[in-house]
């Protein structure tokens, strides 16, 4: 399942305000071109994935579910401004007791 870092968190929460967009709508990626986009939507279409968040629901189009299933969204900066990336979840580290 997709997995959204606390500082992609806040910037979502950040730029849906800064969109002038209110706190009930979620963040929703969808499929753009070769890539991922983001909109802001009231509620998940159908077939969305949803990924339960404390500050901002996060809503998954189906048709890009499969290639963000093992991914993370983070923040990272270039040229001054933050932006989103998708990066591989990491791995969970192993205990070898």
């Amino acid at each position: 399942m997709l997995q959204v870092t606390p500082a992609a968190t806040k910037h979502l929460v950040r730029v849906r305000k800064e969109r002038g967009i209110g706190p009930e709508a979620g963040a929703r990626f969808v499929s753009k071109g070769a890539g991922v986009g983001l909109t802001f939507a009231p509620a998940p279409e159908p077939g969305d994935g949803v990924v339960e968040g404390s500050e901002i629901q996060i809503y998954v189009a189906p048709q890009i579910s499969d290639r963000l299933s093992r991914s993370q969204i983070d923040v990272s900066e270039k040229d001054g401004k933050l932006g989103l990336v998708l990066r591989p979840q990491p791995r969970a580290k192993r205990s070898d007791a």
